[in-house]
């Protein structure tokens, strides 16, 4: 999870167009609420792990997030998050999950849904959003993501040896090697494609590979 965690952060700027607006007055202000589906492939011929991830943009202190709840209502799930992530940036703060899961064996529901926030003081706030994926993606190979996806942007990360970020956004023209990559990037271990839709609504993440040969 913090490997999806650094990644998205980054690129989270460019969704903020595209969210869901509240027109709650409360002290736990929810402005917007961004919502992903992640698939992550952990291999070349096996199906993806699948997930949602949530960012709820406020106007107080996010620091006083407490908790959210995000609610299914077609499906009846729903995902309680204690202490959620923060995150400040671009004079904007949102709390945040990168990891709900659907019951085991069962899959994330498109559709819409409800969110119920409260702050330290237990101030509250609602939103709601909505969830939208292709269903072939459920049971795809990563080679088949990118036709399924359509018209996905793709982006490069590239991490070290511990799993932290050392780059990402569109590959440079000069990448055409991993050799040119460990050039601007001595540290550089691995790095992953990752195919982004508009809006960041859908994200799939293809496999790790190893940058450096193996002597």
């Amino acid at each position: 999870m913090k490997l999806f965690k650094i990644l998205f952060l980054p690129v989270l700027a460019t969704i903020l167009s595209l969210s869901f607006f509240s027109c709650s007055e409360s002290e736990a202000d929810v402005v917007s609420a961004t919502a992903s589906a992640v698939f992550d492939f952990s291999d070349e011929e096996n199906p993806p792990a699948h997930r949602l991830a949530v960012f709820f943009q406020v106007s107080n202190e996010v620091q006083r997030s407490q908790s959210f709840t995000v609610t299914n209502p077609q499906s009846g799930y729903s995902w309680f998050v204690a202490k959620p992530g923060i995150f400040t940036g671009m004079n904007k703060s949102y709390a945040y999950s990168v990891n709900l899961n659907a019951p085991e064996g069962e899959e994330i529901p498109v559709g819409a849904y409800s969110v119920i926030y409260q702050d330290a003081a237990g101030n509250e706030d609602s939103i709601t959003f909505s969830v939208n994926y292709k269903k072939e993606l459920l049971t795809a190979k990563a080679a088949d993501c990118k036709e399924i996806l359509g018209n996905a942007s793709e982006n490069l990360a590239i991490y070290d040896d511990s799993g932290e970020l050392l780059f990402m956004g569109k590959a440079k023209n000069s990448w055409k090697t991993n050799e040119a990559i460990l050039k601007d990037y001595k540290l550089a271990e691995t790095k992953r494609i990752c195919y982004v839709t508009a809006g960041n609504t859908v994200i799939c993440m293809m496999p790790e590979e190893k940058l450096k040969t193996e002597s």
